[in-house]
């Protein structure tokens, strides 16, 4: 029982760090995206341990975690300035997305959890009243992160775009509100 709660608890802890930062005076480009994303995810993970329903919280982290490492290598290469190594990584990085947040999450666990989540109740892991109460909420919440995913995505396509037009990687989340985040394209390039 002990192991189960665990990475929870220590996974929203380390999750909750982003909202600290608002107080800040610069703040990332993406923040409110951002801070809304942390703010479902922790609710997802102390709702699904409190449920019992560990599982989608697990499964929430899995797909977080494995599409997090290209995200993590693709800007420590931006940041190093290897530029085939960025680019490398920024490919890796749009597929692992592509196939983890944009496939697995929605098209198997978000679905799994929809049309499985009466056998919560049916089979007595908890109170009916609970289960469709809380149903409700943690799909309303799930569309939220897989809308955040999608407007991610858009953000990573528009980044590849740039870096094709320009030669470029920009980091479109870096940038403050009123900042300009990409400097108008020269004809003479």
């Amino acid at each position: 029982f002990v192991a189960t709660w665990r990475k929870p608890i220590a996974e929203s802890g380390r999750i909750q760090t982003p909202l600290n930062i608002k107080w800040s005076p610069t703040c990332r480009g993406d923040f409110q995206e951002m801070a809304i994303h942390h703010i479902i995810t922790n609710i997802l993970v102390i709702g699904s341990s409190h449920m019992r329903l560990t599982i989608i919280g697990s499964m929430v982290f899995m797909v977080h975690d494995v599409s997090d490492v290209p995200v993590d290598l693709s800007k420590l290469a931006n940041f190093m300035k290897w530029k085939t190594s960025t680019t490398v990584c920024f490919i890796l990085m749009v597929i692992v997305w592509l196939v983890t947040r944009l496939g697995i999450f929605p098209f198997y666990i978000f679905r799994g959890i929809v049309q499985n989540a009466h056998i919560c109740y049916t089979e007595g892991v908890i109170d009916e009243r609970f289960a469709r109460m809380y149903t409700g909420l943690f799909v309303g919440l799930l569309v939220a992160i897989i809308t955040l995913h999608l407007v991610w995505f858009l953000m990573l396509i528009k980044i590849g775009y740039y870096k094709v037009i320009k030669g470029e990687f920009h980091d479109l989340s870096e940038y403050k509100k009123g900042e300009k985040s990409i400097a108008p394209i020269k004809k003479d390039q």
